[in-house]
């Protein structure tokens, strides 16, 4: 009886929070969420990216968890070489010495003498490249040009304790312990021949490849400089021509066009981390009519369109069984899952349902599965 009772009182609160959703669904289904950006926090200058270079050398100083391959013995052996030093390679047997590889991302219109940060990955079977430091290494570019040197002490952001095997020297490990970087540790010997709209134009790339977002932006390029100076190339590609009286500093005319106002609509978006049960969602976000039974919660979301007397008896239905949580639609993603939250649904149930909703067509909107 009391079972009954309680079942009872909780299907009048899902009633009541389902119907004020409703009516907050209602009175703003007709306003369009927007948000103002500039183009610039939507977009970037054609150009305006990095390079990324390569390189092989050695890591010295280890505390005997550097490489016992051939290949290190070898690459240490050529160093030394070059050095003026002939030694073969059954003299050299430290375990000192690591091989690895550095990449590195050249800055956009670097020009000689800057740094950048490097990666140092091991490519033998070192197990440690703590405490050590890079030699001077080239770094090549796609082209095969040498764009700089990078070389300094290895930094991997974590420790090992202790010299056990097995689980116990995992237990004390932290972080990885065969990748490191150097801040600024490579040095631009060359500059990418870049030159910022060399022929008098430059590209806007949008991050969305919208068709309508690419029309926004001509639009307020037009409403601000006048017709013709800037064309659509495709959808999330803007063309804009430098005119005769800033040619002489097109990047001042860059920074203006960057720093113009946009409206732009909310994404109707949903994501999804099934791994950490995280749902994120789009305040625009839609659900037509639909059905949905899981895992004992049913949910029915109704036309509008119904009629006033089939929804009021489907409210009588709600108050007495219990098991249904009735949204009335078009409705947003946040009116059900509100709904959701009152009858205690776990994110689980959440993701499933959303998953649900969407192989029936009847979110209107992106489900992004990370």
């Amino acid at each position: 009886m009391e079972a009954n009772r309680s079942q009872h009182n909780k299907s009048i609160l899902v009633f009541a929070v389902a119907s004020i959703l409703l009516f907050i669904s209602g009175a703003q289904s007709s306003v369009k969420a927007q948000a103002q950006v500039r183009l610039k926090d939507i977009s970037r200058l054609s150009g305006n990216r990095e390079y990324q270079v390569l390189g092989y050398g050695l890591v010295t100083g280890l505390d005997g968890t550097g490489d016992k391959s051939a290949m290190s013995i070898e690459m240490t052996r050529g160093m030394l070489q070059n050095m003026g030093m002939e030694l073969t390679s059954g003299q050299i047997q430290s375990k000192n010495v690591a091989a690895v590889i550095v990449t590195g991302m050249l800055p956009s219109y670097g020009r000689a003498g800057e740094p950048f940060d490097i990666t140092i990955s091991s490519i033998g079977d070192a197990k440690s490249l703590q405490g050590g430091v890079l030699l001077p290494t080239l770094l090549k570019g796609g082209d095969g040009q040498v764009y700089a040197v990078a070389q300094g002490k290895v930094s991997i952001g974590g420790f090992e304790s202790g010299n056990a095997g097995g689980a116990a020297a995992k237990a004390g490990q932290k972080n990885h312990l065969t990748v490191g970087y150097v801040p600024n540790g490579a040095i631009m010997e060359r500059g990418v021949d870049d030159r910022f709209a060399r022929s008098g134009k430059f590209s806007i790339l949008l991050q969305e490849k919208d068709t309508i977002l690419t029309r926004k932006v001509k639009e307020a390029v037009d409403r601000r400089y006048g017709i013709g100076w800037a064309t659509i190339v495709n959808p999330g590609n803007i063309e804009i021509r430098v005119p005769s009286s800033m040619a002489d500093d097109p990047v001042s005319f860059a920074a203006n066009i960057e720093n113009l106002p946009l409206s732009i609509d909310e994404p109707n978006r949903v994501v999804i981390n099934e791994r950490t049960g995280t749902v994120i969602i789009g305040n625009s976000v839609r659900i037509s009519k639909v059905v949905i039974s899981h895992n004992g919660i049913k949910i029915a979301i109704d036309d509008q369109n119904k009629n006033q007397n089939a929804n009021n008896a489907a409210a009588q239905r709600n108050q007495i069984q219990g098991s249904m949580v009735a949204v009335q639609g078009e409705t947003t993603v946040d009116d059900l899952v509100a709904a959701l939250n009152a009858i205690g649904a776990t994110p689980k149930d959440l993701i499933a349902i959303f998953q649900a909703v969407n192989a029936a067509g009847a979110l209107h909107g992106e489900l992004k599965i990370m």
